[in-house]
């Protein structure tokens, strides 16, 4: 059976996908129900939701949305330019500030331009669809043709074991058990060290994410990482791994997203992890390699 945070995960996203396909009760849908809140679920609420609320922004909910963030307002209700989510969801996708992050899929164009349409009409909780006849249909998300990972349930036991040994979290990436698990440190970075990264070795094919930011990991550590063979994405920022240690992780087959920012890893190792061949999305800013790799033809 699933864990209490992922039943209770699954239930919400049942409560919403059933209000989203009867609306409330002789009703019709809003657009914000039918359009905005599905896009976000999709793309937003992994990091900005009830357990995790990256620079304190919530996305689960119309009155989270309107709440923003640390920094202020993240939606300025008819001015779409002039807003911080729409502006973090067009930015290129190698830009570090970039909506969703870390490699994850980034808006479709008309994704993007139902939240335009949605921000320009007001920002409104009970605008009907009707009233925006200019959005673009967004079809539904094709299912995974091939899981990421084997099925994490059968598991559950060892890995509440690792949770609250290790001090670490290993979260589903989604509802379909087959879409592997997050290892999320935020809430303790320090007791993410490479002895701990080494006690992950029984459930290593289950891991397809990986957020080491601002832990104490090394080249060593790295050694772990790279025996993880379903590792997707992987945020080394703010670490002190070095070009050296980037050699260990030539044999991750899978590995699409790598972030490096503001870490040791020199212009040898940068390079090292261009070549990694899966490889799509790599940040390096700040690292003290950058600008001699960005100078080669």
């Amino acid at each position: 059976m699933p864990s209490s945070p992922e039943l209770s995960r699954v239930r919400r996203r049942l409560a919403l996908a059933l209000l989203l396909a009867t609306g409330p009760l002789g009703a019709e849908t809003t657009f914000y129900q039918d359009r905005i809140g599905p896009i976000l679920e999709r793309h937003c609420v992994v990091c900005h939701g009830p357990e995790k609320q990256k620079a304190g922004l919530r996305l689960d909910s119309f009155a989270w949305v309107m709440k923003g963030a640390e920094s202020g307002a993240m939606v300025l209700p008819g001015n779409a330019a002039g807003s911080e989510l729409h502006r973090r969801i067009t930015l290129p996708a190698t830009d570090e500030e970039v909506m969703p992050s870390e490699g994850k899929p980034l808006l479709s164009r008309e994704e993007i331009r139902n939240i335009e349409l949605w921000i320009l009409g007001g920002a409104s909780a009970t605008k009907l669809v009707a009233e925006f006849s200019g959005a673009p249909a967004i079809g539904r998300p094709k299912a995974a043709a091939v899981a990421l990972a084997p099925d994490w349930r059968p598991r559950a036991d060892e890995i509440r074991r690792l949770e609250a040994e290790l001090g670490v979290r290993l979260v589903p990436r989604s509802q379909q058990p087959g879409d592997g698990l997050i290892l999320r440190t935020a809430g303790s970075p320090r007791r993410a060290d490479d002895a701990a990264l080494a006690r992950l070795d029984p459930v290593a094919e289950l891991i397809v994410e990986a957020e080491l930011a601002r832990t104490p990991v090394t080249d060593a550590g790295l050694a772990s990482v790279g025996r993880w063979p379903n590792l997707r994405s992987l945020d080394l920022s703010r670490t002190k791994v070095s070009g050296p240690g980037i050699a260990a992780l030539a044999g991750l087959s899978r590995l699409e997203a790598l972030n490096l920012t503001d870490s040791a890893v020199d212009a040898a190792g940068i390079e090292r992890a261009r070549a990694f061949p899966a490889l799509r999305r790599l940040w390096a800013f700040g690292a003290p390699g950058m600008a001699a790799a960005e100078a080669r033809p």
